[in-house]
């Protein structure tokens, strides 16, 4: 069982990517923009991270930027996920690489249980 994060502000994508996780046995915590996520990793460590890039507050680059300053958190894997253009992706993604991410997932292009496939993947390297 793995303990994720999951920060996204789109409420159907939540509902459905926290019933895939919890149907796998998985604990999922959400927050639903870039400043809460900060606040609840104050007391809580996921095994991963699953982090929106456009979000209200603060965008996930920048809280991807917050988590890899601090010690404890820094070594969490992150995957992001976003819903950009594919002309925004590739700069993005030579980005998310420089920054630590460990995978960059356009959020139309996987299903639920993909994502999950990569989390697990991820978690297991």
């Amino acid at each position: 069982m793995a303990k994720i994060m999951l920060v996204e502000d789109d409420a159907i994508l939540v509902e459905m990517y926290e019933a895939k996780f919890e149907m796998e046995g998985h604990d999922i915590v959400v927050a639903s923009n870039g400043q809460e996520c900060l606040n609840l990793l104050e007391g809580y460590t996921p095994d991963i991270i699953l982090l929106d890039i456009l979000m209200p507050k603060m965008n996930g680059f920048h809280v991807l930027k917050e988590i890899k300053k601090q010690p404890q958190l820094r070594n969490i894997p992150v995957i992001l996920l976003t819903n950009l253009g594919e002309a925004q992706v590739d700069m993005n993604q030579e980005l998310a690489r420089a920054l630590g991410v460990n995978d960059y997932l356009i959020k139309s292009h996987h299903t639920p249980d993909e994502v999950v496939e990569k989390v697990m993947k991820a978690l297991s390297a």
